[in-house]
């Protein structure tokens, strides 16, 4: 899929999420430096480790998103951060940094993106050969259990938020191919301009379709084994609570299988 559209709105409509912050900063205190994160985006969970002065390397495949997080990196340098970070465009499953990492992190629904059991043990072999001895690697993810179990709905609002003068609704649908394990969702925003969505020409619409793919806790600790990890904690929430019905998220830890 295009970026283009969701890089526009990403930071605006994820402004509020700060919930998992304490979480990465914490598993960057426990494990060290160099960090690794795959999926960073514009760089919401990134720009944090680097200001804590971790030495953070981020990874993604969108040109849209890493434009947005250069021109934060290029606003910041007056701003003394106080561990620059270095960023490269590559694919979560064909990668060589020529370095190893302490920590490699996926945040907020990043695996997901990885549509096929070939494509999730592509991007998990060559975390692998990226971590550090005794290196971490971290996964967040929905819960697929809780996720399964939703009847879909139709058009739904999901938040409204600002965008200079221009006020944004987004909405979403979500088709569910269970037999798959494929979350098939539409996001559509609507920017409304001053004068109001009446106003001709100032309603103006994005449709941006995103597939994701759940994976289930049995399957993740095969992926794990398959590609030489081995999973060390699963958590259903950011407080490290245990995974369990009902929990709101699956959170992996692994390590370099033997480490």
């Amino acid at each position: 899929m295009s970026y283009a559209a969701l890089s526009r709105y990403y930071d605006l409509e994820n402004a509020d999420f700060t919930e998992d912050l304490e979480y990465w900063l914490d598993l960057a205190e426990e494990h060290g430096d160099p960090i690794l994160e795959l999926g960073c985006g514009t760089g919401r969970v990134l720009l944090n480790l680097a200001r804590r002065g971790h030495a953070v390397t981020g990874l993604d495949n969108s040109p849209d998103m890493l434009a947005r997080l250069q021109a934060k990196l290029a606003a910041a340098s007056g701003q003394h951060l106080a561990s620059a970070p270095h960023i490269v465009m590559a694919s979560l499953e064909d990668f060589d940094l020529g370095q190893r990492f302490r920590l490699a992190i996926m945040p907020f629904n990043t695996f997901m993106h990885l549509l096929t059991t070939e494509a999730q043990l592509a991007a998990l072999e060559r975390i692998r050969r990226h971590l550090a001895p005794g290196g971490a690697l971290a996964l967040d993810m929905p819960n697929p259990g809780e996720a399964y179990a939703a009847q879909e709905q139709g058009l739904t609002l999901e938040r409204t938020f600002l965008d200079g003068e221009r006020t944004v609704q987004q909405f979403s649908s979500i088709a569910l191919d269970r037999a798959a394990q494929l979350s098939h969702i539409t996001w559509i925003y609507d920017s409304i301009g001053p004068a109001g969505a009446n106003a001709a020409g100032d309603l103006q619409r994005s449709i941006v379709p995103l597939t994701l793919r759940y994976t289930f806790p049995a399957e993740m600790s095969l992926l794990l084994a398959r590609a030489g990890l081995s999973l060390a904690h699963l958590y259903g929430d950011y407080d490290r609570s245990p995974f369990a019905d009902g929990a709101p998220r699956m959170l992996v830890l692994a390590t370099s299988a033997g480490s």
